[in-house]
């Protein structure tokens, strides 16, 4: 008779993380889905067109701005997707694990592709502050612009490792063994 490994504290936290995340990401797009159907109602483009700061924003901001109801829907999708994962990684489903797995691989890689992208928004914000605005207001601008792009870009490589390393963790034959099936005896 065998008898099951241990439950990992690496995998309840894993498990509960994707589960509170889950939640919290269906609040948020509920949030975001208000705010879109309260700029539809007023007319989105006006609200922009009328704030010159909004082109000052980095472009891929403004394109999420412009968007908020199809940002809603996949933070929505994507949120409700990582509640049953979380569920079944906890019970110690193998698929779970599998696909948490293959899903961290892909976030770490995505996050390292991010920074130069990252980076070229980065950039974009700044000619644009530097194309409008004041010579005080470009100064200070210009006095952070390369710590904000380092800082962002050791986050996103940090994010990157953290998806990574919880990979590996979740392919290691330890933790393998918690998502072992018991062979049953006849």
């Amino acid at each position: 008779m065998s008898t099951a490994a241990p439950r990992s504290m690496f995998v309840s936290a894993t498990a509960w993380s994707l589960i509170v995340l889950g939640v919290l990401g269906v609040v948020l797009a509920g949030l975001v889905w208000v705010l879109a159907a309260l700029l539809a109602t007023i007319g989105i483009e006006q609200v922009y067109d009328e704030n010159p700061l909004f082109g000052l924003f980095p472009p891929a901001l403004q394109w999420m701005m412009r968007h908020l109801g199809l940002v809603a829907a996949l933070l929505f999708g994507t949120s409700v997707a990582a509640l049953p994962l979380g569920v079944a990684l906890n019970r110690r489903r193998e698929w779970a694990r599998v696909a948490s797995v293959w899903t961290c691989w892909m976030l770490a890689v995505l996050h390292v592709v991010a920074v130069p992208w990252q980076w070229r928004q980065l950039a974009a914000w700044r000619d644009a502050v530097d194309f409008t605005m004041p010579v005080f207001v470009r100064e200070q601008i210009a006095s952070m612009y390369w710590p904000l792009q380092i800082s962002s870009a050791l986050t996103t490589l940090a994010l990157a490792g953290a998806f990574a390393w919880t990979a590996w963790r979740l392919a290691r034959p330890s933790v393998r063994a918690e998502f072992s099936v018991p062979a049953t005896t006849a």
